[in-house]
């Protein structure tokens, strides 16, 4: 008998190896009842600063059934599924994967282990070629538009800390981390409630599912960009793409996932030219915002603050504005982390997040972002986001201190002041950064609209009381402001056969989701082969990565929600 045992807990410094004897006492049974055990899931508990605990949820095999086991509030059957059947299928002509991110990925993995040796068209080079032009980036200060820290093998989540969390519940979702560990994530990552594998340990991962790709007959075209596609009846005919050494070539295909990521600004003008169905939608902008992480960790853990055990803190905060009409929130939090360029054409600053894998720097940083409506920036067409998020990177590129990011300490910003001295908070972005005011690079509905958050965070968490904390812009690409149309059932989009996936035709939300989401195209195609409907798509939550919730362990009592 297989059960589910969740709300364990141990003191931080207890071993794991005390966990049969709780679940020994909590079921009420002797010990030598349980044959073995798993753990599943594992959370820091630090709500009581005074004793900070982890829970846990244990797969438990019991010896015997023991009656009535299911009447504990705690205890349930286990349901968890971490494999997924792969058909064998050999479609006529190859199909092919345009980008190889976490969607492109995992597509082209299942489409290969089925068989179907896909052509993976990646506009980017290896991630070990790809680690060397960013280097050469922040030392020449020429940006590559097609190898640098969102375009190339791993897409931007490569070179991003690497967060697996989400809030999808999808029995695909174990496979994908089971998948990362196979391929040499720690092993960790299988059970933490917010798993990470860090931008030092990743470039391996990707790496080495390339690896098993490529044995199972897939090929990769480095340094190639898609064009466009020819159709005939509705249905893909082919698609072109120029290659590195800029020959136009054709591929003659009946399948066509693109996996392009949020950045492929040329493809969607492309694709939107072939009258490929697309809407525009709500997206966020913002700024880095960075604090030193020993405050964190004092504020988080209290007197644990030193535990090596509890690692570096992290949070999640936001607020929502009837007065303004939007909220605001952190998001893609880097615990012990750096802030990072991530231009993809000349004369722009964009800037992102990461943290390795020991997340053991000396700043912490998070995107505060603001919610854009539609209505912010629609104008005529569904590209119209999409200009609206680099004319603020244009805004930000100062050519005196060329890809330099702007930086402004917060107390600053609120008081209309370009920063002329730093405090004890300082800026981790590279290649450099320059003093500017972001109320003048920012649109004032956006720029007010921070205000407003940062003194209600201030107010909630004591970490946001600092005026000397380092914003550093601008944070424009946390999502796409571009929704390529597909069925929810066959996943096609206005185009048989072109299957949009992933973060960038907003169908993911992160790379957990984005992974799954290629699964699932791949499943598809698969089931088009044979001659099966669609899957039935399991029960699933909503992702919801745009609007964190507030971590409880770090609001006060006397709170005051914001208007």
């Amino acid at each position: 008998m297989e059960i589910l045992v969740s709300n364990v807990y141990l003191d931080i410094n207890d071993d794991e190896s005390l966990l049969p004897i709780k679940i020994a006492k909590m079921l009420k049974i002797d010990q030598g009842k349980i044959g073995s055990y798993k753990v599943v899931k594992r959370a820091l508990d630090a709500r009581n600063k005074s004793h900070i605990l982890y829970t846990y949820t244990v797969l438990v095999s019991l010896l015997s059934d023991k009656k009535n086991i299911l009447d504990n509030k705690n205890v349930k059957l286990s349901d968890l599924v971490e494999t997924i059947h792969i058909d064998e299928i050999k479609p006529e002509k190859r199909p092919v994967v345009v980008g190889f991110g976490p969607a492109g990925m995992f597509a082209a993995l299942i489409l290969a282990r089925a068989g179907a040796k896909p052509i993976i068209i990646e506009r980017g080079k290896k991630v070990e070629d790809r680690q060397k032009d960013i280097e050469e980036f922040i030392r020449t200060r020429v940006v590559n538009e097609n190898s640098n820290m969102c375009f190339g093998e791993g897409g931007a989540g490569t070179f991003s800390d690497g967060k697996l969390f989400t809030r999808v519940n999808d029995r695909r979702v174990r496979f994908i981390l089971n998948e990362f560990i196979n391929h040499g994530a720690p092993k960790e990552i299988y059970y933490d409630a917010k798993p990470h594998i860090g931008s030092d340990l990743l470039p391996g991962v990707v790496r080495s599912i390339r690896k098993e790709i490529i044995s199972l007959g897939g090929t990769f075209m480095w340094e190639s960009t898609y064009v466009s596609f020819t159709e005939e009846k509705g249905k893909v005919k082919s698609i072109t793409y120029i290659d590195k050494e800029n020959n136009k070539c054709v591929i003659e295909t009946d399948d066509v996932i693109l996996a392009i990521g949020h950045s492929a600004r040329d493809t969607f003008v492309n694709l939107y030219e072939q009258n490929l169905k697309m809407e525009a939608k709500d997206f966020s902008v913002g700024v880095r915002i960075e604090h030193l992480q020993e405050d964190l960790n004092k504020i988080q853990y209290g007197d644990y603050s030193s535990n090596p055990k509890l690692g570096s803190a992290d949070y999640q905060i936001s607020a929502q504005f009837r007065s303004l009409d939007r909220g605001v929130y952190s998001f893609c939090m880097c615990p012990g982390g750096e802030v990072a360029n991530t231009s993809t054409s000349p004369n722009t600053v964009v800037t992102n997040g990461f943290s390795n894998h020991a997340r053991d720097g000396i700043n912490c940083n998070s995107a505060i972002l603001v919610g854009i409506k539609k209505e912010d920036y629609y104008v005529n067409s569904p590209l119209d986001g999409m200009y609206f998020q680099e004319s603020l990177e244009r805004l930000a590129f100062n050519p005196t201190y060329p890809y330099y990011a702007p930086v402004q300490r917060v107390g600053d910003f609120l008081n209309n002041k370009v920063t002329d001295g730093l405090g004890k908070i300082k800026p981790s972005y590279k290649p450099g950064f320059y003093f500017a005011d972001f109320n003048k690079i920012f649109p004032k509905f956006v720029s007010e609209s921070l205000k407003e958050a940062l003194n209600v965070f201030s107010r909630r968490f004591s970490l946001f009381d600092n005026d000397d904390a380092v914003m550093t812009g601008v944070e424009t690409r946390s999502s796409s402001p571009i929704k390529i149309i597909r069925d929810p059932d066959t996943f096609d989009s206005s185009i048989r056969g072109i299957y949009p996936s992933g973060e960038g035709s907003s169908h993911g939300g992160g790379i957990t989701s984005s992974a799954l989401d290629g699964i699932k195209v791949a499943e598809a195609i698969i089931d088009k082969y044979m001659g099966r409907l669609p899957i039935k798509k399991l029960a699933t939550k909503p992702e919801t990565t745009e609007t964190p919730i507030i971590d409880a362990s770090m609001i006060k009592s006397d709170d005051k929600k914001a208007e």
